[in-house]
């Protein structure tokens, strides 16, 4: 059986793009790391805050993603409250966190919520990703987890946040692909 074209193209990029981040230097990814969390005080970033107390829901980092906990301690430090992603059959399962908590191992090498925490509904969703171009369009790994998160929380603002050097010219997209609102990197 033959692969679908943009999934062909879907699945070079992956390869390429985990090679491209996979090659940052540890003391790089650090760095990126404490610059992103700095562009918190940004007026750019700042237009995509919930109100005060809002809920943005962030990651673990899994392999060589970028870093969004110094970010989040520093929105949890203004008051806003966080929530992180549990992997379930039917997707993800936003749960209330607090930075340090203890958290269960997880699907695909992540650490996640435990089932029974509290569920949280996102009005910020920061996203990983391994690529994205200027349309917001992003590449994941392939499992098309937060395609569904957007659309179970249509209202929730939807920013990814990468390394500068994972934005490329165009990404493949089909039907399913939800576009993000704008990417922050460490630039």
């Amino acid at each position: 059986m033959q692969m679908d074209p943009i999934a062909a193209e879907k699945a070079a990029l992956r390869a390429k793009m985990h090679a491209l981040r996979d090659a940052i230097p540890p003391e790089t990814r650090r760095a990126a790391a404490e610059a992103l969390a700095m562009k918190a005080a940004l007026p750019a970033f700042r237009a995509f805050l919930p109100k005060p107390g809002g809920v943005i829901a962030g990651f673990i980092p899994i392999k060589s993603e970028i870093n969004p906990l110094p970010l989040m301690k520093r929105l949890a430090g203004e008051g806003f409250r966080l929530a992180l992603p549990r992997i379930t059959k039917e997707g993800l399962v936003f749960h209330a966190y607090e930075i340090g908590q203890e958290l269960a191992p997880g699907q695909m090498g992540t650490r996640e919520p435990y089932p029974d925490w509290p569920v949280a509904k996102p009005d910020l969703i920061l996203a990983a990703m391994l690529a994205f171009d200027r349309n917001g369009a992003r590449i994941g790994y392939g499992k098309a987890y937060y395609d569904r998160a957007f659309a179970a929380n249509p209202g929730a603002r939807r920013v990814g946040i990468a390394y500068a050097l994972q934005r490329i010219d165009a990404v493949p997209r089909e039907a399913h692909d939800a576009l993000l609102e704008t990417v922050f990197t460490e630039e």
